[in-house]
């Protein structure tokens, strides 16, 4: 099981770009930040916005917001220690 330093470290090095890019086709949206339309609900504008900088994403439309590790887990429907 990871350390909260260990969790806390691969949190920091993460791109949350990245990782969000393998499941959503993001787009840039200024300052930084990417926008998609989001993937936990249908929509046809997009609303799902992800900042680099922040290591954050959240969706304006249903209100789903986190970490790459909460994303992962949201996506994959997993558990944090799976």
């Amino acid at each position: 099981m990871a350390t909260d330093s260990t969790t806390e470290e691969i949190r920091r090095r993460a791109d949350i770009v990245e990782v969000v890019s393998q499941y959503v086709a993001l787009t840039p949206a200024g300052n930084g930040r990417m926008k998609a339309c989001c993937p936990f609900h249908d929509e046809k504008t997009p609303s799902f916005n992800v900042s680099r900088d922040k290591g954050f994403y959240k969706c304006f439309g249903c209100g789903e917001a986190g970490d790459v590790f909460k994303f992962v887990q949201k996506i994959e429907n997993v558990d944090f220690i799976e």
